[in-house]
């Protein structure tokens, strides 16, 4: 089995790359070939951040390294109060709450015709694996290419989707994971609070990042 893995950024593949790790280019892409337990594993980073290089770098871990499942490891900014600084949670669906074509067929803000409602889930079967390596909360994320910075922007995507966190990338990787029929696991770890914002971040992002490469061993020993 090959496990692709992604990072928006590449301080979150820190922890999965040794001073050996080489890397090989695809474009602009940057990929790395590791040993994951008994599975063959590869990482890719994006030449930038955002959706459509989350979506990019994905289809080109299925199509061209034969990926059979893809994590992503990330940070992401929490929506509510009950979630805490460095903390771990499973992505349980996500909102691309960027897309909007109410205009033309009334559909709401987020809602893509080919899913079967506005919040797409992730995989059940590598959610149940990863829950019995470790129990963690199950949240909704909101993705789109924007840093939500503060308090009320956080509130207000609270608000009108029922998501508990959100972040940059989620939504390329899932979805075109789905559109490939290939299952994905999106695993986050928070950087910024509900009060918290861009200051708040860089103060703790290394830390949120350090144990990515742990977490994926653990979640490959039971797949």
């Amino acid at each position: 089995m090959t496990i692709g893995i992604f990072t928006a950024m590449q301080k979150e593949a820190t922890s999965f790359l040794s001073d050996g790790t080489v890397a090989e280019k695809v474009g602009d892409f940057s990929f790395y070939r590791f040993k994951l337990g008994r599975n063959d594993a590869v990482l890719c980073c994006p030449p930038y951040v955002g959706e459509i290089a989350a979506a990019s770098a994905t289809q080109l871990l299925i199509t061209r390294f034969n990926s059979n499942i893809v994590l992503n490891f990330g940070v992401v900014g929490a929506l509510t109060a009950d979630i805490s600084l460095r903390e771990f949670v499973y992505v349980r669906d996500v909102v691309h709450y960027d897309m909007d074509t109410s205009v033309v067929d009334g559909e709401p803000a987020g809602r893509y015709g080919c899913f079967d409602d506005i919040a797409v889930k992730t995989n059940e079967f590598l959610l149940n694996k990863a829950l019995a390596v470790k129990a963690l909360p199950l949240v909704r994320c909101a993705s789109a290419d924007k840093f939500v910075d503060g308090a009320e922007q956080k509130a207000a995507l609270r608000d009108q989707f029922g998501a508990d966190i959100c972040d940059m990338e989620s939504a390329g990787v899932l979805f075109t994971c789905n559109f490939n029929r290939v299952p994905c696991i999106l695993i986050k770890c928070i950087s910024d609070s509900l009060g918290g914002g861009y200051g708040e971040y860089k103060l703790t992002v290394h830390d949120a990042c350090k144990d990515f490469f742990n977490f994926a061993a653990k979640i490959s020993e039971v797949l």
